[in-house]
C-alpha cells in the first residue's frame, strides 16, 4: 500500500556514449549528481562549437548527442525565447508535440497523433509527464510546473521499460534547476506585455558550507483574456525550495517541496455555428459534408476568433439555436473559474555501494481543483477533486565486465476523490467518484559492449495493476412529448435545466409549480436507491391542452440513477531492443523496437463502464551527427508504430441514451514517417535551427457503436450521428428496445497528427565593447489536420505559420539583459480543439494570439 514503499531491483541502462565521451560516462558513475552535470557541461564548454544539452532521459546525466533515443530537448533559454510559460505552450519546441488546453485545468499532450483530450480522475494519459524525475498521474496537475526550469525532454515513442504505463505515445521530463552546493548567486527577472501581462520570476542559491546549498524560487504569472468576454486569463503563482548536501564522499541528498496555484477564470470557448437537421426527403439530403445535417455558421461578430460565449452577441445567438431543438427560454452559460493547488515533496538519495550505485527517490503530490468551465458540449461543466499521489523509484547501476547494467523496481499508489456535473442544456449528469489506482513495476536494462564503438541493449519491465472505483451517477434529461422537428412549437415555457454541482443543486434549481402531477415532484419524489438504469419519470412543464398531439405536460422529467462499482487489473510485460554503432566519435547510428502500454480504465457512462488497455510497438532507425568541428549539427529518425486497442476520449451517449463523455476502444492505427532537426554554428554570432517531421498517421481500423435517438416510426437515417465518417443504422436491439448505429472512421487521418510540421530559427549576435546585441527570429509550421473527434469539417483545420521574434541587449558576461519580444508577429488564430456539442453546437479553442512586451534579468 500507499505507507509501504517498496524497494527493488531490475532494468538495463543504455549507454549511447560516442567513443570520446565513453570514458566520462564511466567516471560519473562514481561522482555525484551535481558533480556529474558541471564535468559535462564544463566540457560542452571547452569542446568548441555548438554547446551540448545534457538530458537524463535514460537515468543517467549524458549530451543530448549521446542519447540513441527519439528525443528533443530544451534549455530554459530556450523556453523564455519560445515563451513557454506552461504546459499547454510546449508546442513550440518539438515538432512531434501538439499540446491542447481542455476546460478547466486540461492539457492534452499528444506525440504523433497518441494522446487524449479528457483528462480526469478515472482516465490515464498516453504522454507520460515527468517533473523532477516524478511521474504525476493526473495531467490536470501538470500545467503549473515551469518554474525556474534547467531542461524540458520530450521522448518520442512508448517508454515502455524506463518509463512503464501510460508512456505510449512518449514522455515529458521537465527537469528543475537545482542547487549548486557552495555557491551564492541568483536571478531576477521580471516582464510586461500586453494583455496587462506580468511576469516575475525569481531564483536564489545559498551556500551551507563547500558542500550543501539551499535554491528558493518563485514566479508570478498574470494577464488579462485574451477573448473579449474575459477568459482565456492567466493567474498563475509558484514556489519551488530545493536543499542538496553531501554529508560524505559517494552520498548526497535533495530534498524538494515545490507549492502553486491557478486563479482566475481559464480557458475560453468560441462558437462557430450549429448544424441543423435536414427534414427527410429533402433532395440532396444525403450528399452534405455530413449527411442529413446542415451547417448554419454563426453571425461574425460571435464567430471572430478570441471572442467567447459570453458576449451579449454571443449569448443572444446560442438562446436562438440551443432552444430550438431542446427547450425554451435560454438561460445563459455559467461564467468559467478556476480555484486549484498543487502540492509536491520529494527526495533523491544517490549513494555509492562500492561498485554499484544506488538512486531513491520517494515522492508525495497533491492536488485541490475547483473549475467551472463550458463550450459547446457543456453550459457549464464543474469539477471538484482531489488527488493524491505517492511513489517511490529505487534504481542500482553498475558494470560487470563488458556489461553496462541498470535494475529498478516502482511503487505508485494514487487516490482521487471528486464530484462533477456537466450540464448540457436539456441534459445534466451529476456524478461522485472515488477512483483508487496502485501499480508496482520491476525493470532491468543492459548494454552489452562489444566494441568501443558497438552496443546491444536488451531491457525489460514487468508492471502489475490495479484500480477500482467507487462511483455514483445521476443522468438527468427533459424529453418533449412531441416529434424531435417539432420540440419547440410544442414546449414552451419548458426550461433548460440548471445549473448545479450535485442532483439536489439542479432539483431545487427548478420552481416546482413545473412539476403539475401530486406526488410527482423529484425534489422529494426521487429514489437515489431506485434501479440503475431505469429511468424515474416526472411529468414536467406546464398543461398543454391545445397541442394537437396530445393532451397533458409538455415534457417529462426522466432521472436516471446508475452506480458503478468496478474493479479490474492488468500485468504487463514490456520490452526494448536496440543496437547502437558509433561510426566515428561525432557519428552515431542506431535502431530499436520498444513497446508500450496504457492502462485501461473507467467511465461514469451507463452500459461503457469500463475500457480495455492499449498498446504500441515501435520500430526506430536513428542517427545522430555533429560535422565541422562540432559546429553543425544533424539528428534523423525514421519511425514506425502500430497502434493496438487505441482509446479514445469522445462525446457520445450511453446505453440509455444521455449524452456522455467517456473513452473507449476503437481500433488500430499506423503510424510512420520521419523526423529530422539540426543545428548550424554557420559563424562565431550566428546560430541557425530547424526541425521537420514528415508524419502518416491514419486509422486502419476505427469504428464504435451510437445509440439511436430517432423514433422507431421515424424514416431510416433520420438522426444519424453528425460526422463525415461512415454511419450504418442496425436493427433495433429486442433486448433494449433501442436502435444504433455504426460509426466507421477507418481511414482518416489521425486527431492531431500534420503530416508536415516544422519549427526554423536564426539566432545572431551582435558585438558591442562590453554589450551585445542578440536578435532572434523563430517560426513554427504545421500542415493541415483534425482537431476534433467527430470528422466534421470545421474541425479539419487548414496549415497555419506562426512567427516569434526578439531582441536582447545584454552586457556580455550576461549580468544583466533587457529583451523586447513580440510571438506570433501576424497574429495567427490557430485552432487547438474544435468540438461538437449538445444542440449540434460547434465551437473550440484557439493557441494565444500576438502578444509583445518587454523583460529584464539580473543575474547575481
Amino acid at each position: 500500500m500507499r505507507k509501504n514503499f517498496l524497494i527493488g531491483s531490475a532494468v538495463s541502462a543504455i549507454v549511447a556514449m560516442t567513443a570520446s565521451s565513453h570514458a566520462m560516462a564511466q567516471d560519473s558513475e562514481t561522482r555525484t549528481e551535481s558533480e556529474r552535470d558541471a564535468a559535462l557541461t564544463e566540457t560542452a564548454g571547452v569542446s568548441g562549437g555548438l554547446n551540448e544539452i545534457i538530458v537524463t532521459a535514460q537515468r543517467k546525466s549524458e549530451s543530448l548527442q549521446d542519447a540513441a533515443i527519439p528525443i528533443n530537448a530544451a534549455t530554459g533559454e530556450d523556453l523564455a525565447r519560445a515563451g513557454v510559460a506552461d504546459a499547454t505552450t510546449l508546442n513550440a519546441i518539438a515538432p512531434a508535440l501538439y499540446v491542447t488546453a481542455g476546460g478547466g485545468a486540461n492539457a492534452g499532450y499528444f506525440v504523433r497523433g497518441v494522446g487524449n483530450f479528457t483528462n480526469n480522475g478515472y482516465t490515464s494519459p498516453a504522454v507520460a509527464f515527468n517533473v523532477d524525475g516524478v511521474y504525476i498521474g493526473r495531467p490536470s496537475s501538470t500545467i503549473a510546473s515551469f518554474l525556474d526550469v534547467a531542461v524540458v525532454e520530450v521522448l518520442k515513442g512508448p517508454q515502455g521499460t524506463l518509463y512503464g504505463r501510460n508512456a505510449t505515445g512518449g514522455a515529458i521530463n521537465v527537469i528543475p534547476t537545482k542547487p549548486v552546493p557552495g555557491e551564492t548567486s541568483g536571478f531576477v527577472s521580471g516582464s510586461y506585455g500586453n494583455y496587462d501581462a506580468i511576469g516575475v520570476e525569481g531564483a536564489l542559491n545559498l551556500a551551507v558550507g563547500e558542500d550543501g546549498a539551499i535554491r528558493l524560487s518563485a514566479a508570478i504569472n498574470d494577464h488579462d483574456g485574451y477573448n473579449l468576454d474575459g477568459t482565456f486569463d492567466a493567474k498563475d503563482f509558484a514556489f519551488r525550495g530545493q536543499f542538496y548536501a553531501e554529508p560524505t564522499n559517494g552520498f548526497d541528498i535533495r530534498f524538494s517541496v515545490d507549492y502553486s496555484t491557478q486563479k482566475g477564470v481559464g480557458p475560453g470557448t468560441d462558437v462557430f455555428g450549429a448544424y441543423q437537421l435536414v427534414p427527410p426527403f429533402v433532395p440532396g439530403r444525403n450528399d452534405l459534408p455530413v449527411p442529413g445535417w446542415e451547417f448554419q455558421p454563426a453571425p461574425p461578430a460571435v464567430a471572430e476568433p478570441f471572442t467567447g460565449l459570453h458576449t451579449p452577441e454571443a449569448l443572444a445567438y446560442l438562446g436562438t439555436i440551443s432552444t430550438a431543438p431542446l427547450f425554451s427560454p435560454f438561460q445563459g452559460f455559467a461564467y468559467p473559474s478556476r480555484d486549484d493547488e498543487y502540492l509536491g515533496v520529494n527526495a533523491e538519495v544517490n549513494l555509492e555501494l562500492g561498485d554499484i550505485d544506488l538512486v531513491i527517490i520517494p515522492a508525495y503530490r497533491r492536488s485541490e481543483l475547483d473549475n467551472v468551465f463550458n463550450g459547446p458540449p457543456f453550459k457549464a461543466a464543474i469539477n471538484q477533486d482531489t488527488a493524491e499521489q505517492w511513489s517511490i523509484e529505487a534504481r542500482l547501476s553498475g558494470s560487470s565486465g563488458p556489461i553496462d547494467w541498470i535494475a529498478g523496481t516502482y511503487y505508485f499508489d494514487e487516490r482521487v476523490e471528486g464530484v462533477n456535473a456537466f450540464n448540457q442544456f436539456g441534459t445534466v449528469s451529476n456524478n461522485a467518484f472515488d477512483s483508487k489506482s496502485e501499480s508496482l513495476a520491476f525493470f532491468g536494462r543492459a548494454t552489452f559492449n562489444i566494441s568501443d564503438s558497438l552496443r546491444l541493449v536488451g531491457g525489460l519491465r514487468y508492471t502489475d495493476e490495479k484500480r477500482s472505483i467507487d462511483a455514483f451517477a445521476t443522468a438527468t434529461a427533459g424529453v418533449c412529448l412531441e416529434d424531435p422537428v417539432g420540440r419547440a412549437p410544442f414546449c414552451p415555457q419548458v426550461p433548460t435545466l440548471p445549473v448545479g454541482l450535485t442532483l439536489q443543486d439542479v432539483l431545487g434549481g427548478l420552481n416546482p409549480a413545473l412539476f403539475p402531477v401530486p406526488g410527482r415532484n423529484p425534489q422529494t419524489a426521487f429514489n437515489p436507491n431506485g434501479m440503475d438504469g431505469v429511468g424515474q419519470v416526472f411529468p414536467y412543464g406546464p398543461i398543454n391542452f391545445f397541442a394537437p398531439a396530445q393532451f397533458g405536460p409538455g415534457a417529462l422529467l426522466i432521472i436516471t440513477p446508475n452506480t458503478i462499482q468496478r474493479s479490474d487489473s492488468d500485468n504487463q510485460l514490456t520490452y526494448r531492443a536496440a543496437v547502437e554503432f558509433d561510426i566515428t566519435p561525432d557519428n552515431l547510428l542506431y535502431a530499436s523496437f520498444e513497446n508500450g502500454f496504457r492502462a485501461g480504465g473507467f467511465n461514469l457512462a451507463r452500459g461503457r463502464e469500463t475500457y480495455e488497455p492499449e498498446f504500441i510497438d515501435a520500430f526506430t532507425i536513428g542517427s545522430k551527427n555533429r560535422f565541422f568541428d562540432n559546429r553543425f549539427e544533424l539528428n534523423a529518425e525514421l519511425f514506425y508504430w502500430k497502434y493496438k486497442g487505441q482509446q479514445l476520449a469522445a462525446l457520445g451517449v450511453d446505453i440509455d441514451g444521455n449524452n456522455a463523455f467517456y473513452t473507449r476502444n476503437v481500433g488500430k492505427s499506423s503510424i510512420k514517417g520521419v523526423d529530422i532537426d539540426f543545428q548550424f554554428l554557420a559563424t562565431e554570432t550566428t546560430r541557425l535551427r530547424g526541425g521537420v517531421q514528415f508524419l502518416d498517421a491514419k486509422y486502419d481500423n476505427y469504428s464504435f457503436d451510437q445509440v439511436d435517438l430517432a423514433d422507431p416510426g421515424d424514416p431510416p437515417n433520420f438522426l444519424r450521428p453528425v460526422t463525415s465518417c461512415e454511419t450504418t443504422q442496425q436493427p433495433i436491439d429486442p433486448a433494449t428496445g433501442k436502435g444504433s448505429y455504426i460509426v466507421d472512421c477507418s481511414g482518416k487521418q489521425a486527431l492531431n497528427s500534420p503530416k508536415w510540421s516544422a519549427n526554423a530559427g536564426i539566432e545572431q549576435t551582435i558585438e558591442l565593447g562590453d554589450l551585445k546585441l542578440v536578435g532572434t527570429f523563430d517560426g513554427r509550421y504545421r500542415g493541415s489536420r483534425e482537431v476534433g473527434f467527430n470528422y466534421i469539417p470545421q474541425s479539419r483545420v487548414g496549415s497555419d505559420l506562426t512567427l516569434d521574434a526578439s531582441l536582447t541587449l545584454a552586457e556580455f558576461d550576461d549580468k544583466w539583459s533587457l529583451t523586447a519580444f513580440v510571438r506570433n508577429i501576424t497574429d495567427e488564430a490557430v485552432p487547438t480543439t474544435v468540438q461538437l456539442g449538445s444542440g449540434n453546437i460547434v465551437g473550440g479553442t484557439f493557441q494565444p494570439p500576438r502578444t509583445y512586451g518587454v523583460r529584464a534579468r539580473f543575474n547575481f
